[in-house]
């Protein structure tokens, strides 16, 4: 079944449809003669080879025909192929593109690319390989996530320059025609890659490329390939077609090739040669894996060993251990899986292949505009909701306050007129307080300055209030007119101010036979000024419940009157009491006295 397009681009999703079985995976490559396969098993400690071997491909016969005939001969149940073609059968441009950041890099190459091809009728896969091998190594390339395993550490800050990368590209009919031959086997296309880009991240794990320059060199049924590295960094691939089989010609033909590769780099400093590292694909134990010292007597047995004599190169392979239930033979004279095709599995097992059409590199997916209003408006009604939340809290704490600040308030206000109230107690208490008169004392003084009863008589005596002033008013009878002005001489020393009027003769009175009135004043004291005062409730007198207006007789008390002083039959003097008790209410502030005779 083939891959849909838009899993192609979007290679995160392949896994939907993958297979969901799980078996042995099958690496194949060929060239024009021969059909290559590797059946691996993945294992917890990684993988082992199952089978292998080298298949005769008749002249016409597709290559896969021939792999499915092997497996369904063999028995050999897979569910997966990683397939590695050659340069014949996939296309490679070496471009060239300006500086960018990594993010920029798939663009510009596949845009690079398809000016190049220059048909914009059909859709094409590509996918690339940075030559980072080719820039100075002190120059920070940018790197896609694929690539930055098969780079060194970068040097960062530094300023950017172009890059030169190796796209590999197929259009996308073809890639599906590849697909649906691959189904037809019962097989999965697993990965579709270079096959001259599968050994180096391997052969760079087992750091075998010490020399600053050195070309790798893998020989094929009729044709060869040369990969160039500057360091361990990729710098270039090449391949060319092999005339001949015989390994004097076509040792001059390598370094043939080689030479007119270097005079082609630019950098490659003149004069300076390679170091040459040929593949060998002989027997296990002809060439331990890593090996670099001399080559033994079996270099008769294998073209590749011989080839390295020729060359002066340094033979290196990659082995893979071999499964427990493979019923491969395990012969020493039975040649080694294809070091290609076990780098080729190992890589696809790590996730690092280079080069893979089934998930190519792709640009970054630009942003989706709704996306981001969409973000946008999220964050706008989340920080709307937020907002409301923290603002109906707030309301409702400032509701809670103004509840309590409300019940404060009402018990201030009750506290409040209670606290007026006892004011307006006290206000009336100090203007009752305020409007009492010692009545009393101030006619103990009247009476002291009197003179004796048989020279006047007080008819009657009222006494009354007027604001902070006590006024007496007084209808006096005496013997002689003369004794009106001693008695306003009396009270004025006594700092008391009177004033007389109607003075009149009375001729039926012959003991008193001169009247007249007269009003007394006096100021009252304040009540803060006034002197406390105690007083003691004689032993058996009950207090009166409450205070007269008008009291029959009001008169000096007896021990302070002269001995002489005369008080009518029905003048009674009280006994000192209470200024509360003495005083005038403020509701009633006149007193009114019968006739005294002083």
């Amino acid at each position: 079944m083939p891959v849909p397009t838009f899993l192609s681009r979007l290679p995160f999703l392949h896994s939907f449809a993958a297979p969901s079985k799980r078996g042995p995976i099958v690496v194949a490559s060929w060239d024009q003669v021969n059909v290559y396969f590797l059946v691996v098993r993945e294992r917890k400690d990684g993988l082992a080879a199952v089978a292998w071997g080298t298949l005769a491909r008749e002249a016409e016969q597709p290559a896969l025909a021939v792999l499915q005939q092997q497996l369904t001969a063999s028995k050999i149940t897979a569910s997966r192929l990683v397939l590695l073609l050659p340069r014949t059968d996939l296309e490679m441009t070496t471009v060239e593109i300006p500086p960018a950041d990594a993010s920029e890099v798939a663009a510009l190459i596949r845009a690079e690319v398809e000016q190049l091809i220059g048909d914009g009728d059909h859709e094409l896969v590509v996918d690339y390989r940075l030559l980072d091998g080719a820039t100075s190594p002190m120059v920070a390339a940018a790197e896609t996530a694929s690539d930055a395993s098969e780079a060194d550490q970068k040097q960062l800050g530094e300023p950017k320059r172009s890059q030169t990368a190796a796209a590999f590209s197929l259009e996308q009919s073809q890639l599906n025609a590849w697909t649906d031959s691959v189904a037809q086997t019962g097989l999965q296309l697993a990965a579709f890659t270079s096959r001259q880009t599968a050994p180096l991240y391997q052969l760079r794990q087992q750091r075998v490329f010490r020399s600053s320059l050195t070309v790798l060199i893998v020989v094929y049924e009729g044709e060869v390939e040369l990969s160039f590295l500057r360091g361990n960094r990729l710098a270039s691939l090449r391949t060319f077609r092999a005339g001949s089989d015989d390994a004097g010609a076509l040792t001059d033909q390598i370094q043939l090739e080689v030479q007119r590769s270097i005079s082609l780099m630019d950098f490659v400093s003149p004069g300076e040669m390679p170091e040459m590292l040929v593949l060998v694909r002989g027997p296990r134990d002809a060439l331990p894996e890593g090996t670099t010292g001399p080559l033994g007597t079996d270099s008769d047995t294998d073209p590749l060993l011989t080839l390295c004599d020729s060359l002066k190169a340094r033979p290196v392979t990659l082995a893979m251990p071999i499964d427990a239930s493979s019923e491969q033979s395990t012969d020493d004279d039975a040649p080694a899986p294809d070091p290609v095709l076990a780098a080729a599995a190992f890589v696809f097992q790590e996730h690092h292949l280079a080069v893979d059409l089934v998930h190519p590199k792709v640009p970054p997916v630009p942003p989706n505009p709704m996306r981001r209003w969409m973000a946008i408006a999220a964050l706008a009604v989340g920080s709307l909701g937020i907002g409301s939340y923290t603002l109906l809290s707030d309301v409702q704490a400032l509701k809670t306050q103004v509840d309590g600040k409300q019940q404060e308030l009402v018990e201030a206000e009750r506290v409040a007129a209670k606290m007026q109230e006892k004011a307006d107690e006290t206000r009336l208490v100090q203007q009752w307080l305020g409007d009492q008169v010692d009545w009393l004392s101030q006619l103990q003084r009247l009476s002291s300055r009197f003179p004796e009863g048989q020279l006047a008589n007080v008819r009657r005596l009222s006494a009354a209030v007027d604001g902070s002033t006590g006024v007496i008013d007084l209808s006096v009878q005496v013997n002689d007119p003369n004794r009106v002005a001693e008695l306003e001489n009396a009270l004025r020393d006594a700092k008391f101010s009177i004033t007389s009027k109607r003075v009149s003769e009375q001729t039926n009175n012959e003991e008193y036979p001169w009247q007249f009135e007269a009003r007394i004043a006096f100021p009252i004291t304040p009540v803060d000024e006034r002197e406390e005062e105690i007083f003691t409730q004689p032993a058996g007198i009950e207090p009166p419940l409450e205070a007269d207006a008008s009291v029959e007789t009001a008169s000096p008390d007896a021990s302070s009157l002269p001995e002489n002083a005369t008080v009518p039959e029905n003048t009674t003097v009280p006994e000192q009491a209470e200024p509360s008790q003495q005083s005038t209410p403020a509701g009633d502030p006149k007193t009114d006295l019968p006739e005294v005779s002083l």
